[in-house]
């Protein structure tokens, strides 16, 4: 982590502590463990993948919708922007992105195991890069 310093404006000195994008993600997904969100679940080749639960689906879908208006940007270009590496790094709009690439992948895996779900609060494109992790 690094520190910024600076002097404000009355004069006195100050740190910001400054966080990379990993580690924010980091706290983000720890927040979501520790909220019931997400349970581990082991996957191919040993990976351990987190899945959404269904009261965290719905939580997240909720907050989406409050961080979209709070923001006043779209979840789906934010996550967008995150997989292209473009997205700057801001806490909430980094969460925002996390849970909309969170609740699309949860929705294709729900229906890939052939059950039919509702209206989704939020879509993504199909990037093609299914199956390839």
């Amino acid at each position: 982590m690094e520190r910024l310093h600076y002097v404000d404006p009355k004069g006195r000195e100050r740190y910001v502590e400054l966080q990379s994008k990993q580690e924010i993600r980091n706290e983000i997904l720890q927040a979501w463990l520790r909220s019931a969100w997400v349970y581990p679940m082991e996957g191919p080749n040993a990976q351990t993948h987190l899945r959404l639960t269904p009261g965290g689906r719905l939580k997240i879908r909720r907050k989406i919708n409050e961080l979209e208006e709070s923001l006043g940007e779209n979840g789906s270009e934010l996550a967008k922007q995150e997989e292209a590496g473009t997205l700057p790094i801001e806490r909430e709009k980094l969460e925002l992105a996390m849970m909309v690439q969170a609740y699309t992948s949860e929705r294709r895996f729900i229906q890939s195991q052939g059950a039919t779900l509702g209206t989704p609060a939020v879509e993504m494109e199909d990037t093609g890069t299914e199956g390839t992790e």
